[in-house]
């Protein structure tokens, strides 16, 4: 069929823009130098945010409500795998033999409370950033300064996010329960108090008067009473009662983790705002 002069045009018009679209949308696919599976959300975070563009990661495991953490999924093919350590790999069913394997600690002396309280500790994060940085870095080693750059992004946004706190949360007096975030809250205000680990040990054997002494000095004060998802449920039934607290929440599945440390400090600031708590 011979096409004239205007349909030439038309067909012309019509290929080229077909082109350009597959061309546009080939241009849309993310295109990553490795892909990586992470044991845990917390690891998650801080591969996501060092990785950039550059890297996919995908959670294994996430947390609910109670700030638990649940196993979701298990690791595809061509997936690093990043682990906390071999225990963590083992929930997993990951064997050590796995070559896709990499693991932050060789062996970890912490319990699961502590593991958790390090991820909000700014004095232990850059060190666990910077292990993340060195297994996604030995994947992609093209890249390695790039890494290196979001690895001293991660750390200067920590001390500017500490400061925020400090800045918001300066006079605030708060009395600290929590069993994780509390690391986090006592790095930027000075007048959260923690009692000593031999207190917290009478506490959990059971000696609620002790307890209830504390809290009714802290509500006779003024201060917040602060609890966390991972306060230990002795304590939380005992604070229940007392109307000047506050429970913090655990991070959300896919919720930018400098978001939620900044949220922390404003939510706590809010509250305050909301009652007579000075």
């Amino acid at each position: 069929m011979k096409l004239s002069p205007l349909g030439r045009s038309l067909c012309i018009i019509f290929c080229f823009s077909a082109a350009l679209l597959a061309c546009l949308c080939y241009g849309a696919v993310p295109s990553y130098a490795a892909d990586f599976a992470v044991t845990s959300p917390w690891v998650g975070v801080i591969a996501s945010f060092i990785g950039g563009n550059n890297s996919r990661v995908r959670d294994l495991a996430v947390w609910d409500a109670s700030g638990k953490v649940m196993p979701i999924s298990r690791p595809r093919a061509g997936e690093e795998i990043i682990a906390i350590d071999m225990k963590d790999a083992a929930r997993f069913r990951i064997s050590r033999s796995n070559k896709k394997l990499h693991l932050l600690y060789g062996s970890l002396s912490m319990t699961d409370e502590q593991l958790v309280t390090a991820f909000f500790d700014p004095a232990m994060l850059p060190f666990i950033a910077q292990n993340v940085m060195k297994i996604i870095a030995e994947t992609d080693s093209k890249h390695y300064s790039f890494y290196q750059r979001r690895l001293a992004e991660f750390q200067s946004r920590i001390e500017s996010t500490v400061d925020i706190g400090r800045y918001l949360l300066e006079k605030t007096k708060i009395l600290d329960l929590t069993g994780a975030e509390g690391a986090w809250v006592r790095a930027a205000v000075p007048g959260a108090v923690r009692a000593p680990s031999y207190v917290w040990k009478v506490w959990l054997d059971g000696d609620t008067n002790a307890l209830k002494a504390a809290l009714d000095e802290a509500q006779k004060r003024g201060w917040l009473i602060l609890l966390d998802p991972w306060t230990p449920p002795e304590i939380r039934r005992v604070a229940s009662s007392y109307g000047n607290r506050f429970t913090l929440p655990p991070p959300e599945k896919g919720q930018d983790y400098f978001i939620f440390l900044h949220d922390v400090f404003l939510m706590i600031n809010n509250r305050i705002k909301a009652s007579s708590v000075k």
